[in-house]
């Protein structure tokens, strides 16, 4: 098997595993509330205590990944998650899930984005789009069988933290085959070319072009230098709105259909299971037409169509109608996740890939505590239907612009082309 399709099995079983985890715990929320008498306050600390620590590990694992190099972190991140995974199904208390939804979060939190820096870094350039989407499809996959998981134990009464027991094998057997991936290409000859330029202080011939003298400084500093600035800072914003955006939809909107829409819980779980399921061709569009018109402008058409889905769900007053703008939703938001982490491996370069695609993710964690939290609070001030608009669909406008501003992609390119 040659070694970029060692390197994307590899990313996408750790992205599926990682949204199945996601998923089940998201999905299960309003059965642990019942199970083990919670509040939305004690679910919004776990899930605060989870996206902080996803963020700070995500900010360190990418700045180590591009130090030290991809293929020990990319171990590292699976066996936290099983651990974590495993201590999960152990949990009864708001410290013990606040524990143990931390401890899978280091891992979980930071495999999806260097699953992708692997896969862009090995695959064939011509290639790399159809690589990246099968990477990509492990989340909607992975939200599919994590709420299917939900609902049947949910449906026959099987206690709801064993769950999560059902990830760990997987997640062992997943770190037994990353064990034998190589380091990159692209990371070795770069960082021979670091070595080989503070001893000589002069530029070396590299087989990958590089700017050697920004490559021996700080990362995060160089992604704030002027050639990369700008696309930081909106890649930034972007993801927070995205992500945060996709978590409301798995955290409160579920509450929102059983409270103000009058939907059964099981139907709700039902509705997760159907939407991610046909998310799945989500996904596939998204790459398929991100190779044809750039990414930024599928993040940027996608977001327009979400806002719009957004106005469905709340005017709508039949199961049937929420039920098809909640697919329509979930199509076109979660699908972007086959564009824009596509479009960050693209266009940073190599000396920052690994740092630049678990910095979105750390961004796209705080949007996971600020909007959620945003929206859950300002329920009780005034209301559902207000606070989504708010916290949801104004945020969404908005990124619109964002991601309109980011420069423009082509894809497919040897990535050297993008930049240096």
């Amino acid at each position: 098997m040659e070694k970029y399709w060692r390197y994307t099995l590899s990313a996408f079983f750790g992205v599926l595993l990682f949204a199945f985890d996601f998923e089940m715990f998201l999905a299960s929320i309003p059965g642990l509330i019942a199970l083990f008498n919670f509040n939305l306050n004690d679910i919004n600390i776990i899930n605060d205590t989870a996206f902080i620590v996803s963020a700070i590990a995500a900010f360190s694992f990418g700045y180590l990944a591009d130090k030290y190099g991809r293929r020990l972190l990319f171990m590292i991140t699976v066996l936290l998650y099983s651990f974590g995974s495993l201590i999960t199904g152990f949990s009864f208390s708001v410290p013990t899930f606040m524990f143990s939804r931390g401890l899978t979060s280091v891992g979980a939190g930071t495999d999806e984005p260097l699953g992708f820096t692997l896969t862009a870094e090995t695959a064939p350039h011509k290639l790399r789009g159809r690589q990246m989407l099968i990477t990509s499809l492990g989340f909607p996959v992975g939200q599919t069988f994590g709420a299917a998981v939900v609902y049947l134990f949910e449906l026959y009464n099987i206690h709801l933290t064993y769950v999560f027991f059902i990830g760990v094998l997987p997640a062992l057997f997943i770190l037994y085959f990353r064990k034998s991936l190589p380091e990159t290409d692209r990371f070795m000859d770069l960082r021979k070319a670091k070595n080989d330029y503070i001893q000589n202080k002069k530029e070396e011939t590299t087989r990958y072009s590089a700017n050697l003298r920004e490559a021996i400084k700080n990362p995060f500093v160089q992604m704030f230098h002027r050639d990369l600035r700008r696309k930081s800072i909106l890649i930034a914003i972007y993801a927070a709105i995205l992500s945060g955006s996709a978590t409301i939809s798995l955290v409160a909107l579920p509450i929102y259909y059983v409270e103000i829409k009058h939907i059964a819980f099981l139907d709700t779980l039902s509705f997760e299971f159907i939407s991610f399921g046909i998310g799945i061709i989500g996904y596939i569009f998204a790459a398929h037409l991100g190779n044809k018109i750039g990414r930024r402008n599928v993040m940027a058409v996608f977001m327009f169509i979400t806002s719009i889905s957004v106005s469905g769900i709340i005017l709508s007053t039949s199961y049937y109608y929420v039920l098809l703008f909640n697919i329509v939703f979930i199509f076109f938001l979660l699908s972007q996740w086959a564009a824009w982490p596509f479009y960050v491996n693209d266009m940073f370069p190599t000396r920052v890939r690994a740092t630049a695609s678990t910095y979105g993710y750390a961004f796209m964690w705080i949007g996971n505590i600020i909007m959620p939290t945003s929206l859950l609070s300002l329920v009780y001030i005034i209301g559902w239907n207000q606070s989504i608009i708010y916290i949801l669909m104004i945020p969404i406008i908005f990124s619109i612009i964002i991601s309109s501003l980011l420069n423009r992609d082509i894809p497919n390119r040897i990535l050297e082309k993008n930049a240096v």
